[in-house]
């Protein structure tokens, strides 16, 4: 048996991305709708007049069923469930990508994100287990403009547009592209409501596998490897309840992705599609102010994604659930 020394805890007081100064043209903030409260870094930090909340006590947790097929394990799977701490960092572009349709144009102002989440208990402790990147887009619809750069096939710049041309339609303004370094790619689309004042409604997280009545027992049985806070594996939607309970914001904004909205799509790589495959992704935030106003310095989150198993020569889905409350940094 080997004897592993404790892991480092990270340093989480640089932000992971940063997008380089450049006065024009500047960030298009005000083109990223919703997605411009996002801009900065986020970590778990304890809530204002609180002891709870940081890396050491996190209102967070994540339900991770995993195959495997060994005579210790009768039903073909095991957990690796855990509470956890990360940072997140959004960055926009100093720009927008037009998708041109031939008479309008859709264009995406964009953030950039990078994520990286570490083990907040259990005997692995402080490690990194999960690390991701992807984008968010904010979807406008406008007309388009003349040749490559609104003059026609003049030299210079200007604001021209094609003959008859008329701004697209879509149902879904808010576009979420994730890269998952274990073969997963991820678009997800959906929509978003601002304006929403008091508590937000945390809806509970169902965590039932596909062919279950119920929760197995591996779900409802304490173990401080596998299971540590059973309480929490029912629905792990209930620690966002529990941060809000301990400070109550004033208003919120909300966004909610999904995978299976519009043209949304999951890919995996065999390996993945054989033993894991992600079925589906779907993920709410919500962006909350405690003073009356859109200084939104808190975000929360639920993620479900549904992993088909093979499970006694069936496949059959499994959610993995993860949810937390983050804070931002300061001047971020």
């Amino acid at each position: 048996m080997t004897i592993h020394p404790a892991n480092t805890a990270p340093d989480l007081s640089t932000p992971l991305i940063s997008e380089p100064p450049q006065m024009s043209p500047g960030v298009p903030t005000a083109d990223l709708g919703p997605l411009a409260h996002l801009i900065g870094t986020w970590t778990n930090q304890n809530l204002a007049g609180t002891d709870k909340g940081g890396p050491g006590a996190p209102y967070s947790y994540n339900v991770m069923p995993l195959p495997q097929v060994d005579p210790s394990t009768p039903d073909g799977f095991i957990l690796k469930n855990f509470s956890y701490y990360e940072e997140l960092t959004f960055s926009a572009i100093h720009g927008s990508a037009a998708n041109r349709g031939g008479v309008g144009t859709q264009t995406a102002f964009t953030a950039f994100y990078e994520q990286r989440v570490y083990f907040a208990e259990g005997p692995n402790k402080d490690a990194l287990v999960h690390a991701e990147n992807g984008s968010l887009l904010f979807l406008k619809d406008g007309t388009q403009q003349l040749g490559p750069y609104g003059n026609g096939d003049l030299p210079g710049i200007c604001d021209k547009t094609v003959h008859n041309s008329m701004p697209p339609t879509q149902d879904y303004d808010i576009v979420k592209q994730v890269s998952v370094p274990h073969g997963n790619s991820i678009l997800a689309l959906g929509n978003y409501v601002s304006g929403a004042t008091g508590v937000p409604s945390i809806p509970q997280a169902s965590v039932i596998p596909q062919g279950y009545s119920g929760l197995p027992p591996e779900y409802t049985t304490q173990n401080p490897v596998t299971n540590p806070q059973p309480q929490y594996t029912a629905n792990p939607n209930q620690v966002l309840t529990d941060a809000l309970a301990a400070r109550a914001p004033t208003n919120y904004l909300e966004l909610e992705l999904s995978s299976t909205n519009g043209t949304g799509a999951v890919t995996n790589i065999g390996f993945e599609q054989q033993h894991a495959n992600v079925e589906s992704y779907g993920c709410t935030y919500w962006l909350e102010s405690f003073d009356g106003t859109e200084n939104y310095t808190q975000l929360q989150y639920s993620q479900n994604i549904l992993m088909k198993l093979p499970i006694g020569g069936r496949l059959l889905l499994f959610p993995h659930v993860t949810a937390n409350t983050l804070t931002k940094v300061p001047g971020s």
